[in-house]
């Protein structure tokens, strides 16, 4: 009888340890900077046709492959309320052409904007480009 009220108690005790936290949605919080741009959102902008985009447009520049650079790039922009790409910006160069080209990429991307409380908001973005022969 003892062994029957353990077994119920750890089965009842399993259902809340178990299933109970995967009811529960953990909320994505909000950051905006100090011009109101948001850096986190509840849903975050996405490329349209994912990263395959990206690899689909890139190409390495010819004075790059001439002179062998390989590195990163990164390049900072902001999405609109309309997913349209503005103020690109290159924050880590690397030169010989690589970052024009990385430019040219984000510029020309295809985004879903970010939404906040099913809003849709400006988010800056930062996209990393890794070129390498």
């Amino acid at each position: 009888m003892l062994n029957v009220k353990k077994f119920s108690i750890i089965k009842t005790s399993l259902f809340f340890l178990v299933f109970i936290p995967s009811l529960i949605k953990p909320q994505q919080r909000s950051f905006k900077d100090d011009k109101g741009i948001y850096l986190a959102c509840e849903k975050m902008p996405e490329i349209k046709g994912g990263l395959k985009t990206i690899a689909s447009m890139i190409k390495y520049p010819p004075k790059a492959k001439k002179e062998k650079v390989q590195g990163m790039v990164y390049v900072q922009f902001i999405v609109d309320e309309k997913g349209k790409v503005s103020s690109e910006k290159v924050i880590r160069s690397l030169g010989a052409g690589c970052d024009e080209e990385a430019l040219r990429v984000v510029s020309g991307l295809k985004i879903k904007p970010g939404y906040d409380k099913g809003v849709p908001v400006k988010v800056k973005m930062t996209l990393p480009f890794r070129f390498k022969l």
